[in-house]
């Protein structure tokens, strides 16, 4: 069989069926309708899923931006020489699975019609949903290098050339605070150790900044312990618990008012998802979704990798949500199969420049021990943890034969329930940051106001509108019970409107931003105007154990901060 690969460089799509644009689809409702918005990981990991558990009563459409799958983790490894950035036409890959695909890029869903609407138009109704679109990287730390991936490799050539030429002697790979996926800095910083020392070069500083208090702490103590070591070996030093806020003259600030002396600096991105208009997503364009990977609030919508509000965005991950995602719509279609939760394995493969090094860790709350191995302790070895895309790929392109192949002895299945309170992350976007010495050791409870009015996602727009106007408002405060579960402004208002919904029908809670960030009364105004400062909002609302008491905004901060303390000044009588 030719690959996939090599099927591109002849023909583009496989044939007009499948390579359609979206605005051209007419879906009958013949069968069971499943519509998946992606072209990555999540989406074919979920598409081969489908394909073997719905027992063919699902009919399955891709919706992509782009007509090619691109394998992205080994990214790292290109600037080096060390690996080579594959791509797969994607038109060729629906084909091979048996799903249609459509060219465009989701923009908004109406779930009572469900019905999907793309950003040129085109309209595609669906049974089931599945959001699978990704995340869009944006720059952390201004002044720095942001690496996001393949677009990147030629400015670290660059920066490998300039330290070749004697110009650089100081680097610090960065992983910003809000980062969720800390492994290509250390691939990096390893790998770039392991070029200066094959070309005879020890003049050269080399240092890992990040908020992590231990190496790769995601991974538990095993794996921090010997990715420590890897560090130790190379050169590379290790700033932990630091902030970097940007890199100027030369200096590399940090949110502690510290700054270290590096000449460039190379960072990961920010991750942030697209605004999709008719469904609630977070600050940050985050989707929650349940253990079956349901989109909060709605029946037939799901979502699956680094559009979740889980907070790992990793292949693997995407892979295992995919997966849930897919079983939960096979029963929907009528599949007999009892449907497993998402169950989160952390696996990755740490690229060094030498022998890689294989990190796994069960993040489902159980006891199964953290690894690190040199050995693959999972099957197949690939950098994407895939249960059929990994395979499905190695079949297709002949590089690894895993038709015969048995996994190594000793393998242990691990199936544990999520416990979603047992991450301890640490590099979570709406953990509050350590303030600075520096800034005013007063409280949020000293400069909050009083609770806005409080709705329930049922509510309509049209009533929260006349309420705004009435009380000369801005924003509401949206509850489930006594808990904040999101925040609606009039500027979403405007949304819907300008969307072509009708406000007296329209609910809050298909518009509002959900899980937003939050502090509490004991949170510093220092920390909590950083906060509002780096997600550019002007308030936040004030809970106690999930319960919304009041709200902070930056007029707030900055009036508190000009009157420190109330002095009565008499006039001398």
């Amino acid at each position: 069989m030719r690959s996939v690969e090599s099927r591109a460089r002849s023909r583009r799509f496989p044939d007009a069926r499948v390579a359609r644009p979206a605005h051209d689809r007419r879906v009958t409702s013949d069968d069971f309708s499943v519509l998946i918005a992606g072209g990555g990981v999540a989406a074919l990991e979920a598409a081969l899923t489908l394909r073997e558990a719905s027992e063919q009563r699902a009919r399955v459409e891709l919706l992509a931006p782009e007509p090619t799958f691109w394998y992205r983790p080994v990214a790292v490894a290109e600037p080096f020489g060390l690996g080579t950035v594959r791509h797969f036409d994607l038109g060729a890959l629906a084909e091979e699975m048996g799903v249609g695909l459509s060219l465009g890029a989701l923009a908004a869903v109406d779930v009572d019609r469900r019905e999907a609407r793309t950003q040129a138009g085109g309209t595609l109704r669906y049974d089931a949903l599945l959001i699978a679109c990704g995340a869009v990287p944006h720059a952390a730390v201004p002044g720095a290098l942001t690496f996001r991936g393949p677009a990147d490799s030629e400015r670290v050539r660059e920066l490998l050339d300039a330290i070749d030429s004697g110009d650089v002697a100081t680097v610090a790979f960065v992983v910003p605070w809000g980062a969720t996926w800390s492994l290509p800095a250390y691939e990096l910083a390893l790998m770039t150790a392991s070029y200066l020392q094959a070309s005879g070069r020890h003049d050269v500083e080399l240092a890992i900044v990040t908020p992590e208090l231990r190496p790769l702490q995601l991974f538990g103590g095993t794996a921090s312990e010997a990715v420590r070591g890897l560090l130790d070996e190379a050169g590379v030093g290790f700033v932990g618990g630091s902030y970097a806020t940007e890199h100027v003259d030369g200096s590399l600030v940090l949110l502690s008012g510290e700054a270290l002396s590096v000449d460039r600096v190379v960072a990961l991105p920010r991750l942030r998802g697209q605004r999709i208009d008719g469904i609630p997503q977070t600050l940050e364009g985050f989707l929650d979704v349940d253990e079956h990977c349901r989109v909060s609030g709605t029946d037939v919508v799901f979502a699956a990798g680094d559009i979740t509000s889980f907070p790992v965005k990793q292949g693997g991950i995407a892979a295992q949500q995919a997966v849930a995602a897919a079983e939960a719509i096979a029963v929907l279609a009528g599949a007999s199969l009892v449907p497993r939760p998402f169950r989160p394995i952390l696996r990755g493969l740490l690229l060094t420049g030498a022998e890689p090094q294989y990190l796994r860790r069960d993040l489902s709350g159980g006891e199964e021990p953290d690894w690190a191995s040199s050995s693959p302790i999972w099957w197949p070895p690939t950098k994407i943890v895939g249960r059929r895309l990994a395979p499905f790929l190695a079949a297709l392109t002949g590089e690894m034969p895993v038709s015969g192949l048995e996994p190594p002895a000793g393998g242990v299945p691990v199936d544990l329930p999520l416990d979603p309170r047992g991450l301890e992350l640490g590099l979570s976007s709406s953990d509050v940051p350590p303030t600075s010495p520096a800034g005013e050791a007063r409280s949020v409870g000293t400069a909050m106001r009083s609770c806005p009015p409080l709705v329930e996602a049922r509510t309509t727009l049209a009533e929260v509108a006349r309420g705004m106007r009435e009380r000369d408002i801005g924003s509401v405060l949206v509850v489930d019970g006594e808990r904040l579960v999101g925040i609606l402004t009039a500027r979403d208002v405007l949304r819907a409107v300008a969307h072509g919904v009708t406000p007296g029908h329209a609910a809050v809670g298909r518009w509002m931003t959900a899980s937003p960030i939050t502090v509490t009364a004991s949170t510093t105004l220092d920390a909590a105007e950083t906060l509002m400062t780096e997600y550019g909002i002007h308030h936040l609302p004030v809970v106690e154990n999930e319960r919304p008491v009041g709200i902070v905004g930056l007029r707030d901060v900055t009036r508190s901060r000009r009157s420190p303390e109330r002095l009565s000044i008499g006039l001398g009588f």
